[in-house]
């Protein structure tokens, strides 16, 4: 008698992405880890249909307010937020809440997920990317990155959330200086975002889902069309917009 290979599904739900917030929902059976913290608690405990005995921790990118802005309300309904040491002093200094600190490239055990945070630059701002391992593959989450220091090419990446935030020609130089200077230098411009996809892209890949698109700094159709250029045809490419959701799914039933 053979035994049937048991199937899991991660269900990845977009509470939002942008500059007005971000928040990201990974549903694996009976845990449920979130990502960020920058949406209200009501939104999130809409999305995951206020199953916070569910939540086995909430990791965060960085301390900007897009990201970790509600620490406090996600707190108060038991919620253990995670982050970097780096950031967790940030994030204590700032905010005057303490998170939970995890030490960059060590793996840490949430419920049926393991994570790995591992920094990313952003400006002057301390920030990490994270390496998430699920019942049903291997996740690569990035976010307010200029570009990614790291090789993850021989890493069997099977899902990824990457910030594709803009376009370089979408941007001038002499009307938005500021603008340009704080894009250019702490967020992923669309042909960096190629390079690093391109450079995931295996037999193992399913999904990339673009998160944190900067609204009116490039064109999401053209972003999509673009990434899926250079990755095999049976990958999914997706915009992470509000309340989108997907499945991540190593086989396709």
């Amino acid at each position: 008698m053979t035994s049937e290979r048991k199937v899991f599904l991660v269900v990845v739900k977009t509470i939002n992405s942008g500059s007005k917030g971000n928040g990201y929902a990974l549903i694996s059976g009976e845990d449920i880890l979130l990502l960020e913290c920058g949406v209200q608690a009501k939104d999130m405990l809409k999305t995951i249909d206020y199953q916070t005995s569910k939540v086995v921790g909430c990791l965060l990118s960085h301390e900007h307010g897009d990201h970790a802005k509600y620490i406090k309300q996600y707190m108060q309904y038991g919620v253990k937020v995670y982050g970097s040491d780096e950031v967790q002093s940030n994030i204590e200094l700032i905010y005057g809440e303490k998170i939970e600190g995890i030490k960059r490239m060590n793996r840490k055990k949430l419920g049926s997920f393991s994570v790995i945070p591992f920094r990313v630059p952003h400006g002057e701002t301390d920030c990490d990317g994270w390496l998430i391992d699920s019942p049903e593959g291997r996740i690569l989450f990035i976010t307010d990155a200029e570009y990614c220091p790291y090789d993850f090419s021989k890493m069997e990446i099977n899902y990824g959330l990457i910030e594709c935030n803009y376009s370089e020609d979408y941007i001038s130089r002499e009307e938005d200086g500021a603008k340009f200077s704080h894009v250019l230098t702490g967020h992923m411009e669309l042909q960096t975002c190629k390079r690093l996809i391109q450079s995931i892209n295996s037999k193992s890949l399913r999904s990339i889902g673009l998160i944190h698109l900067s609204a009116g700094n490039g064109n999401p159709q053209r972003f999509k069309d673009e990434i899926r250029s250079v990755v095999d045809s049976d990958v999914n490419v997706w915009i992470a917009e509000k309340r989108a959701e997907k499945e991540f799914r190593l086989t396709p039933f």
